[in-house]
Order: C-alpha cells, then sequence, then structure tokens
C-alpha cells in the first residue's frame, strides 16, 4: 500500500483511512472496473471528510469531540456549494486555496463520471485510478498543512460555510 496519511490507526482520519480504502480497492482489484470507480468516487471523498474536519476545527475550536456544535458544522459543507466557492474569490485568489481547489473540482468531476455513468469497459484505467487517488493523498497533505488559527482557514471556512449576501 501507499505512504498512510497517519501511520498510527488512533489517530488517522477518516480521509486517511478512506485514502487507505481506496488503495485497497486498487491493490485487490486490478481488473475490475467497478473497483477502480469505487476507489477514485472514494478518493474524493476522503478529500471532501478532510474539508470537511478543518472548517468544524476552525469553527468549534473551543467544543468537544464530537459535539452536536461539531458535528453540525462538519455537516455544513455540500459538494456544490464547495464547487462554487472555489471558483471564485477570495479562494480562487489565494495560491494555496486554489491548488487545492483546482484538484478537488477536479476529483469531483471524476468521482461523477465514476458513479454516474454507465458500465463501460476502460472508463477508469490502472494508472488514471491510481492518479487520482494519489492526487487525493497529496491534496489531503496540503489540507493537513493548514492549521485553525491561521488566515487561510478562517478563509476557506467562512467562504465554503457561509452564504455570501450581496449588499
Amino acid at each position: 500500500f501507499r505512504t498512510r496519511i497517519s501511520d498510527d490507526m488512533s489517530t488517522a482520519t477518516m480521509a486517511s483511512r478512506l485514502l487507505d480504502a481506496a488503495d485497497y480497492l486498487l491493490e485487490g482489484g486490478r481488473r475490475s472496473t467497478a473497483f477502480r470507480r469505487r476507489a477514485v468516487s472514494t478518493a474524493y471523498y476522503a478529500v471532501f471528510h478532510a474539508v470537511d474536519k478543518l472548517c468544524a476545527d476552525y469553527v468549534t475550536r473551543s467544543a468537544p469531540r464530537p459535539s452536536d456544535e461539531y458535528i453540525r458544522v462538519y455537516r455544513a459543507l455540500d459538494h456544490a456549494t464547495l464547487k462554487r466557492a472555489f471558483g471564485q474569490a477570495p479562494l480562487k485568489d489565494i495560491p494555496l486555496l486554489s491548488k487545492i481547489g483546482v484538484t478537488i473540482v477536479t476529483l469531483q468531476s471524476e468521482r461523477h463520471r465514476a458513479d454516474y455513468m454507465p458500465p463501460l469497459s476502460g472508463l477508469f484505467t490502472n494508472g488514471r485510478a491510481r492518479e487520482l487517488v494519489d492526487l487525493a493523498r497529496e491534496t489531503i497533505l496540503e489540507i493537513e498543512k493548514i492549521r485553525p488559527g491561521q488566515k487561510d482557514c478562517r478563509i476557506l471556512a467562512t467562504s465554503l460555510l457561509f452564504k455570501e449576501r450581496k449588499p
């Protein structure tokens, strides 16, 4: 298997466990289009959970885990909002967040193909599926570098969680 985000299972995040599952699918089902599709979808959800966690950690820094408040914030993000927010200022104007956003939108698009296209042989080659899982892994490492006290985290969380209202 690939290098894990967190080798200590007691501290492993949902994101790292989902990446492990994607690796398992790719290693165990090399000839299965369904396994490759599932791995691509799982890789996107790993990144989505990493973003959820970062936003919830920022907003509920002093709340115990798990609390009703933490769960509510964690569940607040939705896929359409995520895609839209990364295509606009301020997220598209901050290099690290823009890079993360481009990758998330790519992974989301590939997840849609994996989950909703009819059964087509060769939809994802082994190489392409591996590339997408590795891309998700790299993106999660970038997300995990952002700390809840940082400006980038505040901008990311507020841009993703709160609807902008024009004056």
